[in-house]
């Protein structure tokens, strides 16, 4: 019995008359056409992730090289170290034309192809495959992902080759296809925390396929050690990696949003946005054509899960694991705080071996829908690939401005801005974003980290949203504004408008950190002792630095609260808004205290300043 619901009697498509290996060839074509077309759209460092892989690459091929790896436990708190280390004997050789580096993930997506194509051989029928494997080789996602120096497209090519190695040890394979399935299992768990799902689905599939032997050896030789280093880092009172505070983030914002707004969102995302490669514009829980479309893909991927499950062999349990990657990175992307189209790589070319069998079992009456509908998804996908590549790169690198800093700042300078990039390509060290929730936190973390410099650029940031912590836009967004708009505080040194960049030196406040030290005494009087507590703190506060916005606006408060002098509180807001005009508190409490005084027309004044200020950058965060 033939497991392919398409019949010899409708193969008019050419490619299906092409021999095998000539399909392949011509996959392998367009892919490597397309990751060499669109190789610039992302400069190495575009990521900031990207950058620091690299900068991880190279502390690691430097250790290994000396046998002097002191130090690199503590650099992969956050990144794991698999896909540095795939990187770095590149990195050594590249450095410092970066730019090379692109070139490497071209590769895996070659390397991605062909263990696709040999997954499929003979589980598959032929034509399922050839659309399968075309469809992947075309996708835009898929290509414009190969120019990216970040672990995404690793990710994806560890878990095709160890799905084939799952294949292989299934159908008898003995050494080499059982090392393929522990090292591909290995190596992605230590990419990310989501290439666990690989090892999971693994065991799963042996376990259902009563491999026993195998599921025992496995369990011997990557569980066991897994389970050692959980007690060594419990022991040592070792942390697991940051991504783990993401995940819980994710769950604790579970309540923010209502299950099916979150739902359809990202199933928009991941479906019609990243797997049909479409830009379909957001529409609301309600839009019946997008949620149409969203529900006839996930029908045809069902569709195409079911009919593997269904078949005999071996196949089946391969399916298992397939569908079960699938569903385990769906469930942990709704959990996680920020979304990027690359987070969805590695479920692509799962996603399309069920979408091309789907069709074909879903219209196995007439095999001609199902062509139609295979064919139009190819032409769609290549169609928004070259469109890809005929916008040109992203982003450039603001490479003079680099090479500026590079010059012209001392070398123990350091940044707040883009700070792995800066590091990769000047040799300057800094800090990213500060969550900072005013303008006088901010410069209170600007001296406590030391900052010296300060780079602002025009390039977009990966956000979340929801908590200021999460919400790197609004974090960039507010910082620009207090760094452009406080001359006092920070002086321009160069500005490039071709590149949208500008550089600041950070000028020292002169008894800013001793007010500091008071204000946040007085911060706990407030709460242990009341206001009268606090006063003598904050006076103590403006005594070392007049010109502080957030003790002027908290001893007013005070005052009004305590029943002191109003006349002190008026121009203590007065100073507070003559320093920071778009500060809602102060103005509020200045027109409130006026209103309350019988002058009207003055606190109309401050309102009509006050909203005339919002055009200005906000001393704190906006409420929500």
């Amino acid at each position: 019995m033939k497991n392919t619901l398409f019949t010899e009697k409708t193969r008019w498509l050419a490619a299906a008359r092409l021999p095998g290996r000539a399909f392949l060839l011509w996959a392998l074509a367009f892919t490597g056409a397309g990751a060499a077309a669109l190789n610039g759209r992302y400069y190495v460092g575009y990521f900031n992730d990207d950058a620091s892989f690299v900068l991880l690459a190279r502390a690691l091929w430097r250790g290994l090289l000396s046998l002097s790896p002191a130090g690199l436990g503590g650099a992969f708190s956050h990144y794991l170290p698999g896909y540095p280390l795939f990187l770095a004997p590149f990195a050594a050789a590249a450095d410092p034309a970066w730019h090379l580096l692109r070139w490497t993930t071209a590769g895996l997506a070659l390397l991605s192809v062909y263990g696709f194509w040999l997954l499929l051989e003979g589980w598959l029928a032929e034509e399922e495959r050839r659309w399968a494997v075309g469809l992947y080789a075309v996708h835009p996602l898929f290509l414009y992902c190969s120019g990216m120096v970040m672990a995404d497209p690793f990710l994806a090519c560890l878990f095709t080759w160890g799905l084939l190695g799952l294949r292989r040890v299934l159908e008898g394979g003995r050494a080499p296809a059982f090392a393929l399935l522990l090292g591909a299992s290995a190596w992605a768990a230590a990419v990310k925390p989501i290439g666990a799902l690989l090892p999971l689905a693994v065991t799963a599939a042996l376990a259902a396929a009563r491999e026993k032997r195998a599921l025992r050896l496995f369990s011997l030789l990557f569980w066991l050690p897994c389970l050692a280093l959980l007690i060594y880092g419990a022991l040592h009172r070792q942390g697991p990696t940051d991504y783990v505070t993401y995940l819980l983030q994710g769950l604790a914002s579970l309540g923010e949003q209502p299950p099916l707004a979150r739902a359809y969102g990202l199933l928009h995302a991941l479906v019609l946005v990243c797997g049909l490669g479409w830009f379909w514009p957001r529409g609301p829980l309600w839009d019946p054509a997008g949620a149409a479309l969203i529900a006839g893909a996930l029908y045809l991927l069902v569709k195409g899960l079911a009919a593997l499950l269904a078949r005999e062999g071996r196949g089946r349990y391969i399916a298992l694991a397939a569908g079960a990657l699938l569903l385990g990175q769906g469930l942990v992307l709704s959990l996680w705080t920020a979304f990027s189209e690359r987070y969805a790589l590695p479920l692509l070319p799962l996603g399309l071996l069920f979408l091309a069998v789907g069709a074909a079992a879903a219209w196995k009456a007439r095999p001609l829908a199902a062509r139609a509908l295979l064919a139009a998804l190819a032409a769609s996908f290549a169609l928004h690939s070259a469109s890809l590549a005929l916008a040109g790169p992203e982003a450039r690198l603001c490479a003079q401005t680099l090479d500026w800093i590079r010059r012209e700042t001392p070398a123990d300078s350091r940044f707040t801005g883009n700070a792995p990039l800066l590091f990769l390509y000047t040799g300057r060290r800094g800090d990213g974003l500060f969550a900072a929730r005013d303008a006088d936190q901010f410069l209170f973390s600007l001296s406590n980290h030391g900052i010296t410099h300060v780079l602002l650029t025009g390039q977009a940031v990966l956000s979340a949203g929801g908590s200021l912590r999460n919400d790197h836009a609004l974090q960039k967004r507010l910082e620009q504004g207090w760094i452009s708009g406080h001359p006092r505080h920070f002086k321009r040194l160069y500005a490039n408008p071709a590149e949208r960049t500008a550089v600041y030196a950070v000028l020292a406040a002169p008894g800013r950190a001793e007010a500091v030290k008071h204000y946040s005494q007085a911060l706990r009087e407030l709460s242990a002792s009341g206001p009268a507590a606090a006063e003598r703190s904050l006076r103590l506060a403006l005594a070392a630095d007049r010109d502080f916005p957030s003790a002027l606006a908290a001893l007013a408060s005070v005052l009004l609260t305590g029943g002191g002098s109003q006349a002190e509180a008026e121009k203590l807001l007065g100073r507070a808004l003559a320093l920071e005009p778009n500060f809602p508190r102060a103005s509020g409490a200045l027109a409130q205290l006026l209103e309350g005084q019988g002058r009207t027309a003055e606190a109309g004044k401050v309102r009509e300043a006050a909203q005339a200020a919002r055009a200005l950058a906000p001393f704190e965060v906006p409420p929500r």
